[in-house]
């Protein structure tokens, strides 16, 4: 008999935390929760430590992109809201969480991953052609 008390507290408490456990979720999938983001603007986000980010921020030093274009940038790799924000951009886009990667930059809606394809972006919205470009910024054409 009293075995039966023993599993029948053990039950109830492994239901109660499980109640309670499931009660404290938002019950949100937050990669799929866009509403809250903004549309407009441009964000690059970016990880510690990438290569092709390093590239990126040069050519942007380079061609003075900062003094042309407004944006934000995020580091990913080590801010975990960051990178679950450049997560649901993805999703957004229609981006598969596969196949994300940095740079990634959200420009006015649309999405841009890859070193050349962000360069791209950021020349096109500061008015510059890739043959006006210095040498030494990587255009990618």
């Amino acid at each position: 008999m009293e075995k039966k008390y023993i599993v029948f507290g053990a039950s109830l408490i492994l239901l109660i935390g499980g109640l309670v456990y499931w009660g404290m979720r938002d019950g949100k999938d937050t990669t799929r929760d866009t509403a809250s983001l903004p549309t407009e603007g441009m964000v690059l986000y970016w990880g510690d430590g990438c290569p092709h980010c390093k590239k990126v921020e040069e050519y942007l030093e380079t061609n003075h992109i900062a003094e042309k274009v407004n944006f934000t940038r995020k580091e990913v790799w080590h801010d975990r809201a960051n990178a679950k924000e450049m997560e649901r951009r993805a999703h957004a886009c229609g981006v598969e969480l596969s196949q994300m990667g940095v740079p990634f930059l959200y420009s006015n809606g649309k999405c841009f991953m890859g070193e050349p394809d962000v360069e791209k972006e950021f020349a096109t919205q500061a008015g510059i052609t890739p043959e006006a470009a210095p040498e030494n910024g990587n255009t990618n054409q």
